[in-house]
């Protein structure tokens, strides 16, 4: 993305905006992600901050970190339950988004990698009805 606005812009001063515009959008998702982290931690010190890898293993099931459980936990302990089932719509949502994406991708590939290379001369439809 941050190449794309760069090679449409009118001139250097443009490319050098729009590099630096896209690059603070970069940023803002990595907040939004680590600081959930990061109070769970702190709020859960015993559960999501173990140090022995007992009591670890003893929470999440894990010796090494409970960090899978961080976000989760968060979730639960202080979202009220209406607000649990929207994050868990949320959530959803967000994985059905990644698997249309991911299944899209797939047949795009198998219908030009593969039926193209078995049917050379297939038509338009056909390759459409292939990859639906």
């Amino acid at each position: 993305m941050m190449v794309q606005r760069a090679m449409a812009s009118k001139s250097l001063s443009h490319a050098k905006g729009a590099t630096i515009f896209a690059g603070i959008f970069k940023l803002l998702p990595l907040f939004l992600i680590i600081i959930p982290g990061m109070v769970s931690r702190v709020l859960f010190t015993n559960e999501v901050a173990c140090v022995d890898p007992d009591a670890c293993f003893e929470f999440c099931g894990s010796r090494v970190s409970c960090s899978n459980s961080a976000y989760p936990k968060l979730v639960l302990e202080l979202l009220p339950g209406g607000l649990r089932g929207v994050m868990l719509a949320v959530m959803l949502s967000a994985l059905i988004s990644d698997l249309t994406s991911i299944f899209n991708s797939a047949a795009t590939l198998f219908t030009i990698d593969v039926w193209k290379y078995f049917r050379p001369l297939a038509s338009t439809r056909e390759l459409l009805l292939c990859a639906r």
